[in-house]
């Protein structure tokens, strides 16, 4: 691996974890008019009305006998979507942001219960100092009744998350990740819109609120997930985990200036020890660290 393939792919993880901290921000200012469902919803769609072309013209689109495979993928992103914007909504952009993050140590459970891996015991002490930053992000000694759905909310994208990382990396030695992104979002669209059909949508939702939509589904969905797709063809999954662990902090930090969410210096400091726990997850829970094989 040269050091001008490391460094493209590290730009291009930076850049997707910006794209996912800003919109995630942004997410959070439209549950004032959008419920977060709808707001999942949109961002499928829009997502799809890009992806699909992007995967036919990269000779990409056909799924092959993989329909199935990409419906439960679908299905996982869904519920990935409107938990994490149930959570941003009732905990605010920088905790509900935070509490996904947690999804890395759960991948780190089902390596060592169910594959039986061997696992370097900083990566066991990161695992529970996440959990304390955690509750230092969400001032967990103070929540009330709304707030604890908020972090069972944010817990559950978590779980969605690891769930997603795992079939995710199972799908990758099948199928192309521009396919794999394409066929989720369709089926995760044909989900929505059986259960919240397009006609009932909101459509008085004011000007910004439609530009909000169309920046979270275009800059907070279609591109990011292109571009973490490209670096993971330059440089290996682990090194993508650890440079991806800015995204709360970018997302609490983009909050604080667009939606005056400013998070007290507890918070800062959960923040933090969340970003670290879990890059220390990434980075002493791999094994062996290969370069990625790119997918034709």
């Amino acid at each position: 691996m040269t050091d001008d393939r490391a460094t493209r792919g590290a730009l291009l993880t930076l850049f997707a974890a910006t794209l996912w901290g800003i919109s995630g921000a942004i997410a959070g200012g439209v549950f004032d008019v959008v419920p977060p469902a709808r707001v999942a919803e949109a961002r499928s769609l829009i997502a799809v009305a890009l992806l699909v072309p992007y995967a036919a013209w990269k000779g990409a689109l056909h799924p092959g006998s993989g329909l199935w495979r990409f419906a439960l993928l679908g299905l996982n992103l869904a519920f990935v979507n409107v938990t994490f914007y149930w959570s941003l909504d009732a905990l605010g952009v920088g905790p509900g942001a935070t509490i996904q993050f947690l999804g890395p140590i759960l991948v780190l459970a089902w390596m060592v219960v169910i594959r039986k891996l061997a696992v370097h015991p900083m990566v066991w002490a990161a695992a529970g100092t996440a959990v304390v930053g955690v509750g230092f992000v969400t001032k967990a000694w103070t929540l009330d009744g709304s707030d604890v759905l908020g972090v069972g909310a944010g817990l559950a994208s978590a779980a969605a998350f690891a769930l997603y990382l795992i079939y995710g990396e199972y799908l990758g030695k099948t199928y192309r990740p521009v396919q794999i992104a394409t066929w989720g979002f369709v089926f995760a669209s044909l989900f929505w819109i059986t259960v919240l059909p397009v006609w009932t949508f909101p459509t008085s939702i004011g000007a910004r609120a439609w530009i909000d939509l169309a920046i979270i589904g275009v800059m907070g969905t279609a591109i990011p997930f292109i571009a973490e797709f490209a670096a993971l063809r330059l440089i290996p999954s682990g090194i993508v985990g650890v440079i991806a662990t800015v995204e709360p902090a970018i997302a609490a930090f983009t909050a604080s200036i667009i939606l005056s969410q400013a998070l007290d210096p507890v918070q800062w400091v959960g923040v933090a020890v969340v970003v670290a726990s879990v890059a220390a997850v990434q980075r002493w829970g791999l094994a062996h660290t290969q370069p990625a094989l790119p997918i034709p």
